[in-house]
């Protein structure tokens, strides 16, 4: 019913203004003139923005409902219908049957189960701590703290696109039945107000997160639904300049409703999820217990990675600072507001596994959950730190078989071309030459070929233009690590069975609970049908190795489909990680790209695609 809704609203708004008969309309559809009535009767006594008026020349949209976006989209529809199921589930004191639902939305009864069950998935997916609980002979029930049913219910109602100019208008018609057009348009301009007052910059989504929150809050405090929060936490948030914000809006919204204490503390926390543009206050006496277990977090983790989130003060500084705001919020369980997880995740890859190990031992420390757009988060801290840093370039020696002067002469010529390079030492060629896997060699005229060992470039005395293009091409060739990669083309449907399958192939078992874990914690699908799986480091000594699986076809992997499997064992250097993750990147961003390498079928195919990209 939905998709004939749809498609009569498209039609309609193709013929603009002009009036179309009953009988055009049944003919595009392909239903009756009676049934195009129904629809029309339906369309209008939904909540769904859309008017449909008629006349003795038959029907047209209203002018306004043209402006709207996305109006044809089964999208819209679906996503608006969510909002609605919820909301009235939330009016609910017992349990309802789907038979309820759908005559009160105009649906099928099949539809709204097959809504419900989509609803139950993408609920525990967002990593709301709510669910709709299904008892036979008795129907569905909202089940779930004050809390998250409000944030379930932001959420839904925020997701759906809208255009700016129509956004009061759409408020006003959908929570019609909570709150009157004067107490919205009210929240609106207190809205308005807050933001000029504090210089918030709000930009759109988030006015609309703040908006209906505030909006549902009123309703539910007016019917007696109050949030419960130990009130041994008000002081705490005292010190936060969110507290202040709070303190403003509560006095806005005096007219509408009496807020308690309980309230407060969770408006605060919910601005604190929002990480809204306040200048922060540090001055003001902390938390020491909180403030020593977020050091102990950022000193193992340097111990790990080696990545200075401890030993440099101000990288310490502003990571610690972070986590002592959202611990707070994340303890109720809040969303933090970052509408840029997935770009992260996928181009901060690394920084977002290190910041997924930080959010682990938060996890542990502080008994909390925490979700991936927080993550997201940390890994800006540490991508600031990795840009930061000066880039430590390959440590090289200069092997010459004769005359010392002209071969410190090459090597400074040497240093010029290659930035990358540092020239440590000019060494003198013997057959008892020990070799040292911790430099590069470059050899000058040997009488012997060595070429046989990885971290030796031979090149000839003269350093033509030809030696100058091999040195260069040996130096990329010494970065890439897909030669030396096991590829594997598998047929498995779980994320689980592909990572085991994977390993099992390369002998590599051992490594499954410690890629399992990271898994736990953030998928590692980062779009593009690819997914990085990798252990925690720290839990032993790695050997850098690289396992590819092609999938016979696509399986989900998280909010993603997967068919390019690319498990990485990484090596001891923090840098030659970075390094590997970003190529991984760059080399699988275009979705074309990709779709071109699973289609390989010999080790040979695929390298050579990979290199050409």
């Amino acid at each position: 019913m939905a998709k004939k809704h749809n498609q009569l609203v498209e039609f309609l708004a193709d013929q603009g203004d002009s009036y179309t008969a009953s009988s055009k309309i049944a003919e595009v559809l392909g239903v009756t003139d009676r049934t195009v009535r129904n629809y029309i009767k339906e369309i209008n006594e939904k909540a769904n923005q859309v008017t449909i008026v008629s006349s003795a020349e038959g029907y047209r949209l209203q002018a306004e409902s043209l402006n709207l976006s996305s109006l044809g989209s089964d999208d819209f529809e679906e996503t608006l219908l969510d909002f609605e199921i919820i909301q009235f589930l939330m009016e609910q004191k017992d349990y309802t049957t789907y038979d309820e639902i759908a005559d009160k939305f105009f649906y099928s009864p099949q539809t709204i189960r097959s809504r419900i069950q989509k609803l139950t998935s993408d609920m525990e997916q967002l990593g709301v701590d709510a669910s709709i609980d299904t008892k036979v002979f008795k129907g569905i029930k909202l089940i779930g703290t004050e809390i998250q049913q409000r944030v379930l219910l932001e959420n839904l109602f925020t997701s759906i696109s809208l255009k700016k100019e129509v956004y009061k208008d759409f408020v006003i018609k959908n929570f019609s039945s909570w709150a009157d057009e004067s107490v919205i348009e009210g929240i609106l301009n207190l809205i308005e107000e807050i933001n000029i007052k504090f210089d918030l910059n709000l930009e759109f989504l988030m006015y609309k997160k703040i908006s209906v929150q505030l909006i549902i809050m009123v309703f539910r405090l007016s019917q007696g639904n109050g949030v419960s929060i130990d009130s041994d936490e008000e002081e705490a948030f005292q010190k936060f300049k969110e507290a202040e914000v709070a303190a403003e809006i509560y006095q806005g919204l005096r007219h509408f409703v009496n807020a308690s204490k309980n309230e407060s503390v969770f408006l605060t926390n919910y601005l604190m999820s929002l990480h809204l543009d306040l200048e922060e206050n540090h001055s003001e006496k902390r938390d020491t217990e909180t403030i020593d277990k977020i050091e102990r977090i950022l000193k193992r983790i340097e111990e790990v990675y080696k990545v200075p989130t401890h030993s440099e003060k101000k990288f310490r500084t502003n990571i610690m600072n972070h986590i002592y705001r959202i611990i707070y919020p994340v303890s109720h369980k809040l969303l933090i507001y970052n509408p840029f997880v997935k770009e992260t995740k996928s181009e901060y890859f690394f920084s977002f596994s290190i910041a997924s190990n930080i959010a682990m031992e938060i996890e542990r420390d502080f008994k909390v959950e925490i979700q991936d757009s927080e993550i997201a988060y940390l890994a800006y801290h540490i991508q600031n730190i990795f840009e930061s840093q000066t880039k430590k370039r390959i440590k090289t020696i200069i092997l010459y078989n004769r005359n010392y002067e002209r071969a410190k002469l090459l090597s400074s010529k040497i240093a010029t071309y290659f930035n990358e390079l540092e020239i440590v030492k000019v060494e003198k060629y013997s057959k008892e030459y020990i070799f040292d896997d911790a430099y590069l060699y470059i050899a000058i005229d040997l009488p012997v070929t060595l070429e046989h060992k990885r971290n030796i470039i031979m090149v000839q005395n003269g350093l033509q233009k030809g030696e100058i293009k091999k040195i260069r091409f040996l130096l990329e060739s010494q970065n890439s690590i897909m030669d030396h990669a096991t590829i594997h083309w598998i047929d498995e449907d779980s994320p689980f069975d592909a990572i085991s399958t994977l390993l099992a192939l390369n002998h590599r078992e051992e490594f499954l609970e410690a890629v399992m874990k990271r898994e736990e914690m953030s998928y590692t699908s980062i779009g593009n049908l690819v997914a990085l799986p990798h252990p925690y480091f720290g839990i032993k000594e790695y050997k850098e190795e690289v396992m590819i699986g092609i999938n016979k076809k696509m399986i989900d992997w998280g909010s993603e489909t997967v068919q390019l499997i690319i498990i990485y064992l990484p090596s001891n250097d923090v840098e030659r990680n970075e390094y590997i993750f970003t190529e991984f990147f760059q080399k699988t961003k275009n979705i074309r790209n990709v779709m071109e390498l699973v289609k390989m079928s010999t080790k040979e195919e695929f390298i050579y695609c990979w290199n050409k990209i």
